[in-house]
C-alpha cells in the first residue's frame, strides 16, 4: 500500500469503507461550487452546465473534491446538493494544506453553509499542531492507518454518517424547518491507545 498515491488512496479508502447510506451518493473528484456571482445584466452566474446542472470545474466557480456525499436533486439549479466533503492527505500534511483547506471550506460553506468538511489523513502519526491552529473552518480531522484497518473502517463509516446527520439537521435549522433554543460546539479529542 506504500507506493500508492492520493488519488488511488482515495479510491481506495472509498472502496474499503463501502458507505451505504442510500439516498445519497459517494465520489471523488466531483466538483462543488465555491463562487456565485451577479453578473453585469444582473443575472445569477451559477457556474453550472445549464442542461446537467452540474457544477463547471476551472473558470473560477468550482473546486474538485477528494470525497463527497451528495444527494441528488431534480428540477433546481443544480442536479446535486454536497453534505460533507473530506479532503485527503496520505504521508504528509503541510501549513500550505491546513490554510488552503480551511479558506476551501469558507468559501464552500458561503454557498452550502450546511456542508460538513474535513480532512482525512493517512499514513501520518497526529494531527500537527499547526493544521489544528490554521484549519480554523474544519468540522472533523481524522487520523488513519494505510491499509485501513477495521478499527479505522469502522470509526471513519461513524464519523462520515455522523457529520451527514449533522448537515441534515443543520439545514433543518438554517432553513427555519427546526427550531432550537440553544447551540453550541464541542471539541472532541481521542488519545492514542
Amino acid at each position: 500500500m506504500e507506493t500508492m498515491n492520493e488519488k488511488e488512496f482515495t479510491e481506495y479508502l472509498i472502496k474499503v469503507l463501502n458507505l451505504q447510506i442510500k439516498p445519497f451518493q459517494i465520489a471523488t473528484k466531483k466538483s462543488v461550487l465555491y463562487k456565485m456571482a451577479i453578473n453585469d445584466q444582473g443575472h445569477v452566474d451559477m457556474g453550472v452546465n445549464a442542461d446537467s446542472g452540474e457544477v463547471i470545474r476551472g473558470g473560477g466557480k468550482g473546486f474538485e473534491q477528494d470525497i463527497l456525499i451528495y444527494e441528488e436533486t431534480k428540477g433546481g439549479h443544480t442536479s446535486f446538493i454536497p453534505r460533507v466533503i473530506a479532503e485527503v492527505k496520505l504521508r504528509r500534511v503541510t501549513t500550505h494544506d491546513a490554510i488552503v483547506y480551511s479558506e476551501k471550506a469558507r468559501m464552500i460553506r458561503s454557498i452550502y453553509p450546511f456542508v460538513r468538511y474535513g480532512l482525512i489523513l493517512a499514513d501520518i502519526d497526529h494531527i500537527p499542531g499547526r493544521v489544528l491552529r490554521l484549519g480554523e473552518e474544519f468540522d472533523f480531522i481524522e487520523v488513519i492507518h494505510n491499509p485501513v484497518t477495521l478499527s479505522n473502517r469502522e470509526k471513519c463509516r461513524g464519523l462520515f454518517r455522523s457529520e451527514l446527520d449533522t448537515s441534515l439537521k443543520l439545514s433543518k435549522i438554517l432553513y427555519g424547518v427546526k427550531k432550537i433554543t440553544s447551540l453550541r460546539r464541542q471539541f472532541v479529542t481521542v488519545e492514542r491507545l
